[in-house]
């Protein structure tokens, strides 16, 4: 059965929240041009992410193909595309060939040290081997709520899911604002006022924001609040054009000052380019369901913070 997945006005801030990186600065797309901080990613496009698609459905029809052997271990394509699927929507946006270099490379030294493990005897340790258990049921589990929402990521399913709760709405609200990151509260007060009066925030965040922005003067271009830290996304969506933070704002290790250019409201994005958004929206919600069902369908004890000792072993 089709999944049913109701979504607010805005689902687009549902949709997208897993695209956001985890770093201590935001992640910032421009226009034309992204201006990104330090180590950030532009969103992917919707063809990066058809491709990216192709790619793995390359790699799906000889799972078995193997690209590196390390010692007794193999690295095949089945394993570069779970590894890809594992990692944030974001990382479609890196060039194909990068994605699978960089995949194959962690996969190749995951494996070495699997070896240098096995070779030391840890397999023998107990506490090794609990470890290897619940690993092996938290992948056997992934899988079975993977198959179980298959039939909702066909294209038939999607293009259903597609025409209720986007065709028709307004696409993402989009600012474009200009910020200086500094070191201190104290340092950010002292730049609010020289603003204040009249300073130009360009000239100022050229010359002491820590953000990767400041040779551009601050300016972040057009960004959508699911791209950034939730803490400056909710005050650059607060603020009116032409308006500035009357006092500093903390996230992470910086505190920034905030002024917003411009704002606009984007035409409703077509299938291809919300599609990969629309298959992980269906992911969050379809695993909760599935374990629920899990949960209602096998007996559960719980014996309290004591517990209950097992049985030795026999001898």
């Amino acid at each position: 059965m089709f999944l049913t997945v109701l979504l607010p006005r805005h689902w687009w801030f549902v949709l997208a929240a897993a695209l956001a990186l985890l770093s201590s600065t935001p992640v910032f797309a421009g226009d034309p041009a992204p201006a990104t901080s330090s180590g950030g990613l532009a969103p992917p496009t919707a063809e990066s992410q058809v491709a990216l698609a192709k790619a793995l459905a390359e790699l799906d029809r000889a799972p078995d193909t193997i690209v590196a052997e390390v010692g007794s271990r193999s690295v095949t394509w089945g394993d570069i595309a779970d590894a890809i699927r594992a990692m944030p929507p974001i990382m479609a946006a890196l060039p194909i060939q990068q994605l699978y270099d960089t995949v194959v490379g962690q996969l190749v030294a995951d494996a070495a040290l699997a070896e240098r493990a096995e070779a030391s005897g840890l397999l023998k340790i107990h506490v090794i081997q609990r470890r290897m258990k619940v690993a092996a049921d938290r992948a056997l589990g992934e899988d079975y709520v993977r198959r179980a929402l298959a039939p909702n990521f066909t294209d038939a399913a999607l293009r259903s899911l597609y025409d209720h709760v986007v065709v028709g709405k307004p696409g993402p609200e989009e600012v474009r604002p200009r910020v200086i990151a500094v070191d201190t509260r104290e340092q950010a007060t002292a730049l609010i006022q020289r603003l204040q009066k009249g300073e130009s925030f360009s000239a100022l965040a050229r010359a002491f924001s820590k953000d990767g922005t400041a040779p551009s003067g601050g300016d972040l271009g057009f960004v959508r609040a699911e791209m950034m830290e939730p803490v400056l996304a909710s005050v650059m969506f607060s603020l009116g054009v032409g308006q500035m933070t009357a006092y500093p704002v903390r996230s992470g290790p910086h505190w920034f000052i905030i002024k917003v250019e411009a704002r606009r409201e984007l035409p409703t994005p077509r299938f291809e380019e919300v599609r990969t958004d629309l298959m992980q929206e269906i992911t969050n919600i379809g695993t909760g369901e599935v374990r629920k069902q899990a949960l209602k369908s096998v007996p559960i004890e719980f014996y309290g913070m004591a517990g209950k000792r097992a049985k030795p072993a026999a001898k």
